[in-house]
């Protein structure tokens, strides 16, 4: 049985890669395409598009994997009944009980991959890539350090500690040079863009520098018509869904400590819980499509619809983020009802083939 087991896994886990590098490579060479448009911009190259691509592409595999895992598992199971040796094994006492079972053992393993990636590799690679993006395209520079985002604004530096999905800004500092002489620092704890383009920035605390004097006070609400630069706002902001879950973590406990609306930061994060529990059902969901395709004809009409079921889990699941943050609905109840209905027909089909 620990033979089968590795042996089922092993075609499984290559065909899953196999088709997760192609994916990636198709939505690579298309995002490629697409930056060519920007390329000439300031010091945006062709190198620095295609680094560009390649710092984006675990994020892009991340995504794909569910796809990419019931890709895999229908080619890998398929060839298999293809060449009769599932049926080999069944003949010879397995049954479809223990198959499946051999089949959720490498589904935990790819879970764990799935984990991985969106923890370690995406949060970093992402940022790295719209970082240096950023740093080619815009006319106004900016640096990514330790103590923040610092950004060059006509005559004034702005350095902003954090940046969250929604573009609210965190903790800025604004420093007002003339002629080279510092002549005023302005705090603001935090700033918001309305419409229209303008910043509203609360508790803000001014300090004016002037020859024989030091002018502080508190201003409870300001507004500046421009704070910082839209192409810098648009890289420094990284979007929620290339967050680890720490990350995530931490920004709703900020959010809801200030009474700030933090439901598209959970859904990010509820998301990224049942992104690798979608990958265990989409291996459970190929099983019916594979066993099936042994009892009776039309193999290819089954794969088929199949490989439909995964494009509407994937629509689905959007969908029904969507409707759910649109109509105030828990994001942990939107993210897992697809999840619940796929999980459901999986074991369905699994039932029905026993």
């Amino acid at each position: 049985m620990n033979l089968i087991v590795r042996y089922i896994g092993k075609t499984v886990l290559l065909n899953t890669l196999l088709v997760l590098f192609v994916l990636v490579a198709l939505t690579g060479l298309f995002g490629f395409i697409r930056e060519l448009d920007d390329v000439g911009r300031g010091n945006y190259s062709v190198l620095t598009a295609a680094l560009y691509i390649v710092l984006r592409m675990p994020g892009s595999a991340y995504e794909l994997f569910p796809s990419a895992v019931l890709l895999g598992s229908l080619l890998g199971l398929g060839a298999l009944a293809s060449h009769s040796e599932l049926t080999v094994m069944r003949s010879a006492g397995i049954s479809i009980t223990q198959m499946a079972g051999a089949v959720a053992l490498i589904g935990l393993v790819l879970m764990g991959m799935v984990v991985m990636i969106g923890e370690f590799v995406m949060p970093v690679s992402e940022s790295r890539a719209y970082e240096m993006r950023l740093s080619s395209l815009s006319r106004s520079p900016s640096l990514s350090t330790k103590t923040g985002y610092w950004a060059k604004s006509g005559k004034n530096f702005i350095n902003i500690k954090t940046v969250l999905p929604d573009t609210t800004l965190v903790n800025v500092n604004v420093y007002e040079f003339d002629q080279g002489n510092l002549n005023r620092v302005t705090h603001a704890r935090q700033a918001v863009q309305v419409a229209g383009g303008d910043w509203h920035l609360s508790e803000v605390t001014r300090t004016d520098f002037k020859p024989d004097s030091v002018d502080s006070r508190f201003i409870d609400l300001e507004v500046w018509p421009n704070l910082v630069n839209a192409e810098i706002l648009q890289g420094l902001s990284v979007p929620a869904e290339s967050m680890s879950m720490v990350n995530l973590n931490s920004q709703i406990e900020y959010l809801e400590r200030n009474q700030l609306d933090s439901k598209s930061i959970k859904l990010a994060l509820w998301t990224k819980i049942t992104n690798p529990l979608s990958t265990l059902v989409m291996l459970m969901l190929s099983l019916p499509f594979v066993f099936a395709s042994q009892r009776a004809g039309g193999v290819g009409q089954k794969m088929f619809v199949g490989i439909l079921l995964g494009i509407g889990y994937f629509l689905l699941n959007r969908l029904f983020t969507h409707l759910g943050l649109a109509n105030g609905l828990s994001p942990a109840v939107s993210t897992f009802i697809p999840l619940t209905l796929f999980a459901l027909v999986a074991l369905a089909g699994l039932l029905r083939i026993n």
